[in-house]
């Protein structure tokens, strides 16, 4: 009776470590998400900067764009 009892919970302790592996990807996964949305508002900003730079320019040297 008692193996049987044993193999009961080696199998919950089996099934809550592959549940946990699931959770643990799953994290991993919203934070590379999370890591790509701040990249591309870097990126965005950037863009922004730059064209805003370039405006800058082409009125210092009287261009119209």
């Amino acid at each position: 009776m008692f193996e049987l009892f044993a193999v009961g919970l080696e199998m919950q302790k089996r099934m809550i470590d592959a549940q946990m592996q699931n959770v643990e990807v799953a994290r991993d996964m919203v934070e590379a998400a999370q890591r790509q949305v701040e990249t591309g508002m870097a990126v965005r900003q950037a863009n922004e900067a730059g064209l805003k730079a370039m405006k800058s320019w082409m009125n210092l040297w009287g261009v119209r764009g």
